[in-house]
């Protein structure tokens, strides 16, 4: 008996051959879609502000009141800082000539957070104002302005940024049974319409601070520019509250 012998798999063989063309052909598909949408993706615009952080305070020592003077007013400086927030200069921008040296002299020892630029630290520039408080116990002079000399022009740095700038202020109300001196360190974000946003204690001394808080909320601003056009920035603001002399 002839035993007819059954013909090879030839039709399996080529539909899998089929399937397995199919299946390269659709990863194919997958691989080139994948890269049509990265290519396609919008990518981070330089010229927006969104893409520059800027510099900050991370922490600060105490500001000595001069024993030789009872001024009272307000010292304000521009710090330039390097890429690892390094202080390369110290611009005067308000000056009080028996103040002005003690505040120079503190912040060397301050230190700082750098600016980005695209996620790359780069050199930036910092406003400090430090405000002699008067010694006003129980309100009194408290509520008087306190009175600031036209300050110098800050021209933008290299990534064409400038700092907030405080246009009215007030002294602090120092409290009436206190007998705390000091200097309380405050990192204040300036919104974009010059208005208080945030208010971030970088040194406090317990009874003082919370009346520098509220005395900064009353402030007013001229807001942070980067490329001509207004963002939200930081300015580093300290009150250095005298000796209870009563």
């Amino acid at each position: 008996m002839l035993v007819q012998s059954k013909p090879c798999p030839v039709i399996q063989w080529e539909n899998w051959s089929a399937m397995n063309m199919n299946l390269r052909f659709a990863t194919l598909a997958v691989s080139l879609l994948v890269s049509v949408t990265a290519a396609s993706a919008p990518r981070p615009d330089p010229r927006k502000p969104s893409q520059f952080v800027c510099p900050d305070i991370a922490a600060a020592s105490d500001i000595p009141y001069p024993v030789d003077t009872i001024a009272a007013g307000a010292v304000s400086l521009l710090l330039s800082l390097d890429s690892s927030a390094k202080i390369q200069n110290v611009q005067i921008l308000r000056d009080f000539p028996s103040l002005t040296s003690s505040v120079q002299t503190a912040v060397q020892n301050w230190t700082f957070s750098p600016a980005t630029l695209h996620g790359q630290t780069v050199a930036s520039e910092l406003s400090v104002s430090v405000i002699f408080n008067l010694f006003n116990p129980a309100g009194g002079a408290a509520l008087q302005s306190l009175v600031l000399s036209p300050p110098q022009t800050i021209p933008p740095d290299a990534s064409q940024f400038t700092p907030p700038q405080i246009t009215t202020a007030s002294f602090a109300n120092y409290p009436a049974n206190s007998v705390s001196q000091g200097t309380v360190v405050l990192d204040v974000t300036v919104g974009k319409a010059g208005q208080v946003k945030t208010v971030r204690v970088i040194r406090d001394v317990p009874t003082l601070t919370q009346q520098a808080v509220a005395a900064v909320k009353t402030w007013q601003f001229n807001a942070a520019t980067l490329r001509g056009q207004p963002i939200a920035a930081q300015i580093v603001i300290a009150f250095v509250f005298p000796r209870n002399t009563v």
